[in-house]
């Protein structure tokens, strides 16, 4: 869990997210005793996070290379929470000038969406963190619409620098700002949106691709007769088949060229990944990856 804070006002907007990362791998009762006790506050330190983790049998990792805020453009500025597993949540703010917006993220569909506007202040974060930094920001908030923008921007970032012992926060911190209103807010969150789908749609793809590729690796024939020479080519069994590359849209064929000292009648085998003439030593090499059937 992260810590994202965000001002939004007559003056402008500014948002700063830390940069920590941390991933748990264990059992998932024992790592929920361990969430539970991190994200409340009980656990003071990354020494004590990874005692208790040692305690429970639960692999800790910390990375602090995460963008959480980014700059949608010159007047939009925008910062997310997420939670990955089965399903993935997402909490995002987007703000600029007078305006802020908070969008509530599953998958890839937006489950909530909420639009304000005048000024106030966004916090995102773990329990315990929330608490805290809402309770001390509120009055000093109260102050930021006469203040300018880089004033905000020091008194938001002392509190990360004030709650950094705590090991859901990075020791970097990202702050940005804007002085302007974009006036097609709407319109700007829906596309960023379509750009946050558009990648998932592509990730799933990905995914899916190498899934068949490693299909294909797996079938890959290293041993046993697979077909035999006539009119110079090798014919391949029912049970075989022949691809010109390793990808999801290989071309697939049962008669492929080979070259070697081959007659016709000759029965194909491969040895341990080599394809011989079988009963003999004579070499014989295609262009192709034979498989079984897929």
């Amino acid at each position: 869990m992260t810590l994202i804070i965000c001002y939004y006002g007559a003056n402008g907007s500014v948002i700063a997210g830390d940069k920590r990362q941390i991933f748990f791998r264990g059992n998932e009762e024992k790592r929920k005793i361990l969430e539970e006790k991190l994200y409340s506050g009980e656990i003071k330190s990354e020494e004590e996070l990874y005692k208790l983790a040692e305690e429970l049998g639960i692999k800790v990792i910390i990375e602090d290379n995460r963008e959480k805020v980014w700059r949608v453009n010159d007047k939009v500025i925008a910062g997310e929470v997420r939670s990955l597993g089965i399903d993935a949540k997402r909490r995002r703010v987007y703000s600029t000038k007078n305006k802020c917006c908070i969008l509530e993220i599953l998958n890839d569909e937006i489950t909530n969406e909420i639009y304000k506007e005048g000024f106030g202040l966004i916090v995102f974060g773990n329990k315990y963190l929330k608490e805290k930094v809402s309770e001390e920001l509120k009055n000093k908030a109260k102050l930021f619409p006469m203040m300018n923008l880089k004033e905000i921007e020091n008194i938001i970032k002392e509190f990360y620098n004030k709650y950094n012992w705590h090991p859901t926060l990075s020791k970097d911190v990202d702050i940005l700002s804007v002085d302007k209103e974009e006036k097609n807010f709407k319109e700007v969150i829906k596309k960023d949106v379509e750009k946050l789908f558009k990648y998932r749609e592509e990730l799933r793809q990905k995914l899916i691709d190498f899934g068949k590729v490693m299909t294909i690796i797996n079938k890959i024939v290293r041993n046993g007769e697979v077909g035999y020479i006539k009119d110079g080519k090798l014919h391949l069994y029912d049970d075989f088949i022949a691809i010109d590359k390793i990808s999801p849209d290989a071309k697939k064929y049962k008669v492929i060229e080979v070259d070697g000292d081959i007659k016709d009648g000759d029965i194909i085998v491969i040895e341990n990944g080599e394809m011989k003439v079988k009963n003999t030593d004579k070499k014989v090499m295609t262009n192709y990856t034979i498989c079984y059937k897929f």
